[in-house]
């Protein structure tokens, strides 16, 4: 099976847009990466390792090989964590691979699985637009600064687990639509008005009843209550 992606690296401030490819077949089990340094690729094969088990996946034990074009430097190895993740999971089915494949992302992975923000994600943006990627997803703490950069749409998140719900949302039949500006809402969040509620926005408007006193009196003085019609014998 032969998974594809995209990621970014920035060097000295220039990015440019890298394909990211993993390829999985039977044998013995092994995970190497092609195109980046020999410490590097360690590092990064360890971090992916734990942040996928960490975050309540299975870890193939098949033989996997990554690949990136072109090769990226050792300075920016950290920021393609979440892609090769993502590879490994969508090489398990436990997201839409063709949804995988239009889309770029940019983050580091912590051991839990948590994502952990990059040098450079303005740059990476742009590389990313011009690339004509459908979407770019960095760490929730990127976000600002990413979408400030140009007008595609940016989804900043804060897990392994929400990027993999995210990109499971498609569906099965490769039709799936691209990543949308704010991030797609997942099952069980709060709906935008209690979620603007608790982050200071205004509270929804409720209905006042009118007072019944008024009423009331009304009646006993012989009047029709004020808004109603009043009625002949």
């Amino acid at each position: 099976m032969l998974v594809h992606a995209h990621g970014v690296a920035v060097a000295r401030g220039v990015a440019e847009h890298v394909d990211v490819e993993l390829d999985v077949r039977g044998g013995l089990p092994a995970f190497s990466v092609i195109g980046l340094g020999g410490g590097a690729a360690r590092d990064a094969r360890e971090r992916v390792h734990a942040a996928v088990l960490n975050s309540g996946f299975a870890f193939p034990r098949k033989r996997m090989t990554a690949n990136l074009a072109p090769g990226a430097s050792a300075r920016s190895a950290p920021s393609f964590d979440l892609v090769l993740a993502c590879c490994v999971l969508a090489a398990q089915a436990e997201l839409d691979a063709a949804r995988l494949a239009r889309i770029g992302l940019f983050a580091q992975l912590g051991l839990g699985g948590d994502l952990r923000t990059c040098d450079g994600v303005a740059a990476a943006a742009l590389a990313a637009e011009q690339a004509r990627l459908a979407g770019l997803i960095v760490a929730r703490g990127d976000l600002r600064e990413a979408r400030a950069a140009g007008a595609l749409p940016i989804a900043g998140l804060s897990s392994l687990r929400v990027v993999a719900a995210l990109l499971a949302a498609g569906g099965r039949d490769g039709t799936a639509a691209p990543v949308r500006r704010p991030p797609t809402r997942l099952p069980g969040a709060p709906s935008h008005a209690a979620a603007a509620t608790r982050e200071g926005g205004p509270a929804p408007a409720r209905a006042t009843p009118a007072p019944a006193g008024r009423a009331v009196r009304a009646r006993a003085n012989g009047r029709p209550p004020p808004g109603s019609t009043a009625r002949g014998p």
